[in-house]
Formats: structure tokens, sequence, C-alpha cells
């Protein structure tokens, strides 16, 4: 149930949208939060619209019940809570998907991940995917929808994000071509011929300060150990023992270094991407068998 309006807040009584975005950015700035499409995308939620209706439909006046609802969810996001968690929403590689607190809410830079491992697919005519930490299950989507003739199996050790990745399986009818597994990395994965593993682990060093919003995403998907690269490099130890020809995998901007050592003496020839700042945040590896 929503709680009562605020004292601050205008009266719904004529309260149009051009209005209502006012409010919402005013009490959206004294908490610190200053991205003015914020708003739009919390209205757009509500009514159902998209962010260009609101501005054609500027004038239009709001029901009270949905001025009171959409304050409601300004409010909560002023507090800190991160906006896919209130509207439960994310865009993906053009593709908006399920996400709450059981997952990590996926960032634009990981569809660079989807673009370096569909080009490994297309290239060298690979079948069968391994997605480790699979979470919400946008990257095992976004790459069955580009490549139909793949099957994946993704693995989770949380069965909280397997059930979310399920949702978004089913609302895309992938279940035929995506099997899950709950597992930790690879542990019990029987690794076909010319597969390729694909991840987007827990990369995040333990004492590396994070933002606010950050602290409602689940710990497990953050961290990645001390320096942040662990997870990545026991991935590659098991990989290179299953005999896993291909890699495609996400890391942190500092870990290019120390990975493409360790990638090194596993036998991985890599090939290190960065994002759209420029800087380093993953590799594709090709294993000389």
């Amino acid at each position: 149930m929503c709680p009562l309006k605020t004292t601050h807040e205008a009266s719904p009584l004529n309260m149009n949208i051009s209005k209502a975005l006012h409010e919402a950015k005013k009490v959206l700035r004294n908490r610190g939060v200053r991205n003015a499409l914020e708003s739009e995308l919390l209205l757009s939620y509500v009514l159902g619209v998209d962010r260009v209706y609101l501005h054609i439909h500027a004038q239009e006046e709001l029901e009270e019940f949905a001025f009171e609802r959409f304050m409601h969810m300004v409010r909560v996001r002023a507090k800190g809570r991160p906006i896919e968690y209130i509207t439960n929403e994310v865009s993906f590689y053009g593709r908006t998907f399920f996400v709450d607190e059981r997952v990590l809410i996926p960032r634009p830079e990981t569809e660079i991940l989807v673009g370096q491992a569909s080009k490994l697919i297309q290239d060298y005519g690979i079948k069968n995917v391994v997605e480790v930490g699979i979470g919400s299950g946008v990257i095992a989507v976004s790459l069955a929808m580009a490549n139909p003739k793949i099957s994946i199996l993704a693995t989770d050790i949380s069965m909280d994000a397997l059930e979310v990745a399920s949702m978004n399986i089913s609302t895309f009818n992938l279940q035929e071509r995506i099997e899950l597994f709950q597992t930790s990395l690879l542990e019990g994965v029987d690794i076909k011929a010319r597969t390729l593993v694909v991840s987007n682990p827990p990369y995040v060093p333990l004492d590396y300060p994070l933002d606010e919003s950050v602290r409602y995403e689940p710990e497990i998907a953050l961290y990645g150990g001390e320096d942040g690269d662990e997870i990545l490099k026991v991935l590659i130890d098991e990989a290179a023992s299953k005999r896993v020809k291909y890699l495609a995998c996400e890391m942190g901007y500092n870990h290019k270094a120390s990975l493409n050592e360790h990638l090194g003496v596993q036998k991985y020839y890599p090939n290190f991407y960065t994002d759209y700042a420029g800087l380093d945040r993953g590799f594709v590896a090709t294993r000389q068998i």
C-alpha cells in the first residue's frame, strides 16, 4: 500500500504529468539523484507508456492513485534503491528482462561480452556453450537469440539466481535450448567438444568502495576475492583441466596483467577488449589443446 503524501509534495488535485515530474525531480535532487531521466522512467512505468508519451501529453492530468504510486516509487529511489529493483525491469541487448534483489543488475558493458562471445560462436561454428554464473540470464538469452543453432548449459551457485534466470528463459521460450544447473563454476559439468565457456563472474575486490545503490545487490555476485580476480583464475584452471577450447569472460579494469599471465600458464592465448570508457573489461581466449 502506498504511503500518504508528505506535506512538501504538491496535491494530486489538478496534478498533470509535467507537474508530477517536477515534484519528483525535486525529491530526487534533494537526495543527490541528479539523473533527470529516472523520474521519467518511473512515471512511464506507472502509466505503462514510453517517455515520448510523457512529453507529448505533458498537460494530461493524473489520477490520484497513479500520482501516489509514482511518488512512493520516487521516495524509494531517493533512499538509494536502484531503479531496476523498483520496476523489476532492465534493458539489455535491446530486450527487457525481469530483475530483483536476488541477482546483479546487468551493466551496459556486459553487452560487449555478448558480442565478443557471438563472434567466437560464428567464427568457429560453436554449437555448445556453457555460461558460468548465469545470474538473471541476460547473457544466455541474448546469445541464444542471436545464435539459433547453439545450446547452452548455464550454471550458478545461487538457487535464487537460477529462479530469476528461469523466469527470463521462459519469457523468451528458450527452455529447450538453455539448461540450468546449480553448481560452483564448472564442477560436475560435462564439457562437450568445441565448447565455449562464457562468464561474467564476480570480480570486485573485497576492499573496493562501492556506491550506495550497489549495496542493494547480492554480495555473492559482486566480490571476487581480495584482489577481485581469484574466481576468474579458478575458472580458468577448471576450464583448462576440462580441455575447454574457448573462453569469453568479463573482468575488472585492473586485472589484465595478472589474468594475461594466468591464461598463458594454462596455454590460453587471449585477446583483451575494452569497455565504453576505454577501460580493460574482458577477454576472449583460445587454448591450444
